[in-house]
C-alpha cells in the first residue's frame, strides 16, 4: 500500500530518530522513559497522520516525492 504525507511530518519523524541517539547517553532511568514516552506518542501520530494514496502498485520500501510537494512512501 502506498501512502502519502506532508514534508512537515518528515521533520516530525527526523526529530523522534535524533532523540534516540540522546537517550542512548541518559543514564538515568526516569528522564529516558519520560523521553520514550513523548516520543511514543510523536510516533503514533505520525503513524496515525499517514493517508492512503490510489497507488497500490509498488511492493518495495521507497521515498517518491511528487508533484504536489508530498512524499509517498510505498510499502
Amino acid at each position: 500500500m502506498v501512502y502519502t504525507m506532508e514534508e512537515g511530518q518528515l521533520l516530525r519523524l527526523w526529530s523522534v530518530i535524533r532523540c534516540f541517539e540522546v537517550i542512548r547517553e541518559i543514564q538515568d532511568p526516569t528522564p529516558r522513559s519520560e523521553i520514550l514516552t513523548k516520543e511514543q506518542i510523536l510516533l503514533t501520530a505520525f503513524v496515525l497522520d499517514l493517508k492512503p494514496s490510489s497507488e497500490e502498485h509498488t511492493r518495495s520500501a521507497t521515498l517518491r516525492r511528487g508533484h504536489d510537494q508530498t512524499v509517498r512512501i510505498a510499502a
